[in-house]
């Protein structure tokens, strides 16, 4: 019987999803930066406010091979917000009229589609403004899956126990992806704060010990990297000047 609740739990957490995101990675011309700044973040401001369909989420990419680029989410309350055709509307006229030409070669690359798995991130009631994001890309092994979400539900639990005061975001790959693909976006204020943060997550870890059991965390925490084909880390930040209104 405990086998079987267990088992549903863990179907339920995939099952629920929030919003849905859509990804895209940009490389600017040359010495045009501060022009697509200019131009996306006018278009960002007069298309993409809190009350349109979507909304846009910039981020200047700091680590790893694409690092100068920016990372651009359009991000809408399911995939049903990404039927119409982005070109079509006045915002997409003006982004190819004003902003593609700053791009290089109109190059807008590894488009993904991501969907927030509720079960499995966590956002405090009183959420700080960063704009640090430390991102964890892992692809997981589709024998283990249960392994690797049993220890993202169970961290999340632990982090709402601990008082957590950063944001955790997760979000599972829905088109687009390598394999079984899932971003775990960590919130920090800076790299000093993330390694403040760092440094208070002992908290954490002795709430999930409390909760299920004596060396739970440190178990759960080996069978996550057996779970695991690869990771990667990278840095973003957030340009608030080129994103729609924060919630």
């Amino acid at each position: 019987m405990k086998k079987i609740i267990t088992l549903l739990a863990f179907f339920f957490v995939l099952s629920t999803y929030g919003q849905t995101a859509m990804s895209r990675t940009i490389d600017v011309k040359e010495g045009q930066m501060d022009k697509f700044i200019q131009m996306a973040g006018k278009k960002t401001k007069m298309y993409n406010g809190s009350d349109a369909d979507t909304q846009f989420y910039t981020w200047r990419i700091l680590t790893g091979p694409n690092a100068g680029k920016i990372w651009r989410v359009e991000v809408g309350e399911s995939l049903a917000s990404f039927d119409t055709d982005p070109y079509s509307s006045s915002g997409g006229k003006y982004w190819q009229k004003n902003v593609a030409p700053t791009i290089a070669n109109n190059n807008v690359t590894r488009t993904v589609t991501w969907q927030r798995a509720e079960g499995a991130s966590w956002s405090p009631d009183s959420p700080t403004n960063d704009l640090m994001r430390r991102a964890i890309f892992y692809t997981y092994k589709e024998s283990h899956e249960q392994d690797f979400w049993r220890y993202r539900t169970r961290l999340v639990k632990a982090l709402k126990a601990a008082e957590w005061p950063q944001r955790v975001s997760t979000l599972n790959c829905a088109s687009g992806c390598d394999g079984n693909w899932v971003q775990v976006r960590y919130h920090h204020k800076n790299f000093t704060g993330e390694a403040s943060d760092n440094s208070n997550f002992s908290q954490v870890v002795e709430k999930y010990n409390e909760m299920y059991g004596e060396d739970s965390y440190e178990d759960d925490s080996q069978k996550l990297q057996m779970s695991v084909i690869e990771n990667r880390t990278r840095h973003h930040q957030r340009l608030p000047e080129l994103s729609s209104p924060w919630n």
